[in-house]
């Protein structure tokens, strides 16, 4: 609070100064009354002299020309100093003007008195009344900055008058004596009435120049431009953001708005017809009387026209550069509408565009095509070459997408690697075959990315409205599953929407939703089919195969629900619930059987899976060396440093490896040199082709002897007949799996099959 005080004191004080200053310049701001008064009161002395000789009149009058070169000296010199040098010494001038201004005055009153007491003629008591009352007169009106200056020379100038009066006993001098008092206070009331005026009115310019500057440092700070005019379109104010946004001088700025208009399209060099144009809209916007907005391009500027009426016919004009907002506005809409990688149109327009267009052939009787593209082995590219190639193989892509469409078809990314195209609405069915047929093309032709030249694919689902649908959402589901069934049957396809995937497509999404309540209720089965060696009927080791007896479906194949575990990452929960359960059932075989389990390629990915492996071993109480682990070519060639990494913890703590369908990839023989494997299971496709191929009678015979000599466990799967049987043992093969010998079996029958087994001694490990 006292701090507020003190700040509130201190100004004070300081605006009193500087109405101090002011008071004192006005002392030295009339130059004409200022020479009109040293003339007149010299005129008393000189006439005294005239009319007498007396050398008395002579002397006042050197004394008064003394003060009279003194005051035009300071009054010069006043004129002569800098404004601001002299408020700063305002103290100074006004004691310099009050040593002349008394000085001079006493001379006068002096000279009046003399005139007046000694050589009191008429016309000589007339010119000294006559000057002391016109010097009086004088006093207050030019000298009301500072009263005690009017009162001094009020005193000087009146006061020898008054006493000469008194010096006489006659009571009519005394009445002019009393008269000459009566003047003197009314002087001061009246020189104290001209100060509070002029102060207050010294005051309250100063605070008008105060709110001026104010208001003009306020209209020039803002950040937007601003002018105001008359009804006459005259203007009154143009702040300086305006003319900096138009780069205008303020020296020659316009005065009327028909003017500032031409000089902003001078700067911004518009053609004759626009300017005009430009003049006419804000006259017209400026002469509404509501408030009105208009927008216009100037220069590579976009500003903003705020028109506000005022009072009288006046107007108010608000500019405001909106550039930055009208380009991020365009730049979210272009994010909104268009994939910020491709620039191709977004999932948003594309939706936006079919619902315009179906609406549109609705009314009007008309067809539109849809294609759905999947790029193939895309995810090989990102995963080998890295997203950044990736990235710029889609802008690849979608350039080559433009040039198979008309220009008023509809390209789209979706988003990752799947793209939409949208045909124009026609009569006719659209020519979406032999657009799908270039898309494939164009797609399949090799691209060169920094260096590197890829080829991928294109699998394309078509689907057409309203023949398959007539909603966006039931369009695009056709198209999808279009897709997805062109990418299962071999990619580089086009495949037409059928209303039997709908129907596959239910169905799958009932065993999606069933297997994950199988998995949490365990309701899945567990089945072992055993592989003998053919040479003595001996079981070394029993594949782990799921089984799904569903109670309303019966039984669902694993071809079924397999690649759907696949699909929805189910995979990883069933492959561990299948490994518990096979350890945990291999813990009650014979100490000489094992349990062959297969993992998937996620499965195996996870980077817990020895973990995992080890507490499932841990939990069922089973020998590590009793446990296989199958996996695939496919899941080797992933991630080859990690795969050998993981071989190399399974081997550590004893699980056995053997690589399934061996022979169907393309670097098998690579994988056996790489990857310490104990044992190789021998595709089906070569056990089926035995008996009507040399070729693959020669294959077999090569594998057997390969890994014969590497020591590694060759076992042939699907073996059904005798003569596949007896071709096999031919080529050395003694390790057989299928229907020949035994089906997949749950864990009870298995169990009678060990019994009988061990009863006649057949049971061996074969290493």
């Amino acid at each position: 609070m006292s701090s507020n005080v003190n700040a509130s004191e201190i100004e004070d004080s300081e605006i009193r100064e500087e109405i101090y200053r002011d008071l004192v310049e006005t002392l030295f701001g009339t130059p004409g009354s200022f020479a009109a008064g040293l003339v007149g009161g010299m005129i008393a002395p000189l006439s005294a002299w005239m009319m007498t000789r007396h050398d008395i009149y002579l002397l006042l009058t050197a004394v008064m020309a003394c003060f009279a070169a003194y005051r035009l000296y300071v009054l010069y010199a006043h004129t002569m100093t800098p404004l601001e040098e002299r408020r700063r010494d305002a103290r100074k001038w006004e004691i310099r003007y009050a040593v002349g201004g008394v000085g001079f005055m006493t001379a006068v009153g002096f000279s009046v008195a003399i005139l007046f007491s000694e050589h009191h003629d008429e016309i000589g008591g007339y010119y000294g009344i006559v000057i002391m009352m016109s010097g009086v007169g004088m006093l207050a009106g030019r000298n009301a900055g500072s009263p005690r200056i009017v009162y001094a020379q009020m005193l000087g100038l009146c006061t020898p008058l008054t006493v000469a009066a008194l010096l006489h006993d006659d009571l009519r001098y005394w009445g002019l004596a009393s008269i000459f008092v009566l003047v003197m206070v009314s002087l001061r009331s009246t020189t104290k009435f001209l100060h509070g005026n002029l102060e207050s009115a010294l005051r309250n310019g100063r605070d008008a120049n105060i709110q001026r500057r104010r208001f003009k440092s306020a209209l020039n700070s803002m950040s937007h431009g601003l002018c105001m005019g008359n009804c006459d379109k005259r203007l009154t104010v143009v702040n300086r953001r305006l003319l900096e946004f138009f780069e205008i001088n303020e020296e020659g700025a316009p005065t009327t708005l028909a003017g500032l208009a031409r000089r902003i399209a001078d700067k911004a060099a518009m053609p004759e017809s626009e300017w005009r144009g430009f003049a006419d809209q804000w006259e017209s916007h400026s002469a509404l009387p509501r408030t009105s907005v208009f927008s216009r391009e100037i220069g590579d500027r976009i500003f903003d026209f705020r028109c506000e009426p005022a009072d009288n016919g006046a107007f108010v004009t608000v500019v405001e550069d909106v550039t930055e907002q009208r380009r991020a506005a365009r730049e979210i809409e272009r994010i909104a509408h268009f994939d910020t990688l491709t620039s191709l149109a977004n999932r948003f327009q594309f939706q936006q565009r079919l619902e315009r267009d179906l609406r549109h052939i609705r009314k009007r009787g008309l067809s539109l095509a849809l294609l759905c593209i999947d790029l193939d082995q895309f995810k090989e590219v990102n995963d080998t070459l890295g997203h950044t190639i990736g990235d710029r193989l889609l802008c690849a892509v979608a350039e080559r997408l433009r040039e198979c469409v008309r220009s008023v078809d509809m390209v789209a990314r979706f988003g990752g690697d799947e793209f939409c195209i949208l045909m124009h609405p026609t009569i006719e069915t659209p020519p979406a075959d032999a657009l799908a047929r270039r898309v494939i093309e164009a797609i399949g032709r090799p691209y060169v990315v920094e260096g590197h030249t890829i080829v991928i694919g294109a699998s394309v689902g078509l689907c057409i409205a309203p023949r398959d649908a007539v909603s966006v959402e039931g369009l695009l589901k056709c198209g999808d599953l279009a897709m997805y069934h062109s990418k299962a049957a071999g990619r580089r396809q086009a495949i037409w929407f059928e209303t039997s995937m709908e129907d596959a497509l239910v169905s799958k999404r009932r065993i999606e939703r069933e297997l994950r309540e199988a998995l949490r209720t365990e309701t899945l089965e567990v089945h072992y089919q055993p592989i003998y060696d053919a040479r003595d009927q001996s079981i070394s080791t029993c594949e782990a195969l799921t089984r799904w007896r569903h109670p309303q479906l019966g039984y669902v194949p694993p071809s079924s629900f397999i690649p759907i575990a696949e699909e929805t990452g189910m995979i990883v929960e069933l492959g561990e619930w299948v490994l518990r359960r096979a350890c945990r059932d291999a813990h009650l075989w014979p100490s000489a059987a094992r349990v062959a389990v297969n993992f998937s390629s996620r499965q195996f990915q996870q980077p817990d899976m020895i973990d995992r492996v080890r507490s499932a071993l841990d939990a069922a109480g089973l020998e590590p060396s009793r446990l296989e682990i199958e996996i695939t070519e496919s899941t080797l060639m992933q991630d080859t440093e990690d795969a050998a990494a993981k071989i190399a913890g399974l081997r550590a703590i004893g699980v056995r490896l053997s690589l399934d369908d061996f022979g169907t990839g393309f670097s098998s023989l690579g994988y056996l040199n790489r990857f310490p494997v104990d044992k190789v299971k021998l595709d089906r496709s070569f056990v089926s082709e035995l008996s009507v191929s040399s070729k693959t009678q020669a294959i077999v015979g090569a594998v057997s002897l390969l890994t014969a000599e590497l020591g590694i466990d060759l076992v042939a799967e699907g073996v059904e007949t005798h003569e596949q049987r007896a071709l096999l043992l031919a080529k050395n093969v003694h390790l057989m799996q299928g229907f020949l010998y035994s089906t997949a079996k749950p864990q009870e029958e298995l169990a009678q099959m060990f019994s009988g087994v061990a009863r006649g001694g057949k049971l061996k490990v074969v290493a």
